[in-house]
């Protein structure tokens, strides 16, 4: 009896594979259309980037063959970064030169008028850090 039934899963099975195939050539080609009446860049949402992830995670190296919305690079980045804590960014700006380097540099403009749009004399004095 298996002797059968494993032929005519077997030709179930393929059949269905072909259909898969069929319906993703189809939705690939209506991909490129689409992409082509969009402009050059597409910034995607942190909500779309988790759903990309959580679907594309599943698919494995397939993606690469797949995926049109960003380069396959970018959506490996997304996975190495996935999970991981954010970086807040400094709100000052970064680090505060020494007082030092300060006024040398206001000095050395002074003296070559660089920079300057009023004389040394009218800004205000430097704070110490």
């Amino acid at each position: 009896m298996n002797a059968i039934f494993h032929p005519l899963l077997a030709l179930i099975a393929s059949a269905t594979n072909n259909e898969l195939a069929k319906y993703i050539q189809f939705l690939k080609e209506e991909n490129r259309i689409l992409r082509a009446r969009l402009p050059q860049q597409v910034h995607t949402r942190t909500d779309e980037r988790e759903r990309l992830i959580k679907f594309g995670k599943v698919i494995g190296r397939a993606i690469e063959e797949l995926i049109t919305i960003v380069s396959p690079a970018t959506f490996y980045r997304w996975l190495r970064e996935d999970g991981q804590p954010k970086r807040k960014k400094n709100p000052k700006g970064g680090q505060r030169k020494p007082r030092e380097i300060r006024e040398l540099i206001l000095q050395i403009a002074t003296v070559t008028n660089f920079g300057l749009t009023k004389p040394y004399s009218q800004y205000p004095p430097l704070q110490s850090s």
